[in-house]
C-alpha cells in the first residue's frame, strides 16, 4: 500500500514538474512589454511578453505564459530604452480597428498603451518601430 501511494505521489511529481507552461508573477515594480494582434471575425488575439530579464513568452488560452525565448541583456535594455522615450514623447495611442495590434507598457506601477488598427488614424513612426522590432524576436 505505502509503495502505490509513494508511486501515485512521484507520478504526480513528474507531471507536475514537466509542464511546459509556467505563470509568471507578474510584479507590479517590474517592467514588462505585452504586445501582439487580433480582433477580426474570430476576435482571437496573439499575445507576447517581454520581461525585463530578457525572456519573452506567449499567452496561452489559459492564462499561463509559455517560454518562447531569452533575449540578450544588451539588446533587452536596448527595446526597454526606446520603450522609455515613447513613453515620454507618446503617454497614449488610443485608435483600435477591426483588427488591432497594440503594446502595453507595464512600468513604475502603471500601464502605457498603445493602439491601433483604425485606418484613418497616422500611427507614429516610433510606436511602429517598436511593434515591428519585438514582432522581429517572436518571429
Amino acid at each position: 500500500m505505502t509503495k502505490q501511494i509513494l508511486l501515485s505521489l512521484s507520478i504526480i511529481a513528474l507531471f507536475v514538474s514537466c509542464s511546459s507552461s509556467a505563470k509568471i508573477a507578474n510584479d507590479a515594480d517590474s517592467r514588462r512589454l505585452v504586445f501582439g494582434n487580433g480582433g477580426g471575425f474570430t476576435g482571437i488575439y496573439i499575445t507576447y511578453e517581454l520581461h525585463e530579464d530578457g525572456n519573452v513568452y506567449t499567452l496561452l488560452p489559459d492564462s499561463t505564459l509559455q517560454p518562447v525565448k531569452k533575449l540578450r541583456r544588451k539588446q533587452t535594455r536596448e527595446i526597454f530604452a526606446q520603450a522609455d522615450k515613447i513613453k515620454i514623447a507618446q503617454p497614449v495611442f488610443n485608435h483600435p480597428g477591426n483588427i488591432t495590434w497594440f503594446i502595453k507598457y507595464h512600468a513604475d506601477g502603471s500601464v502605457t498603451e498603445y493602439k491601433w488598427g483604425d485606418a484613418n488614424a497616422s500611427v507614429p513612426d516610433e510606436i511602429k518601430d517598436l511593434y515591428n522590432q519585438l514582432n522581429t524576436i517572436v518571429k
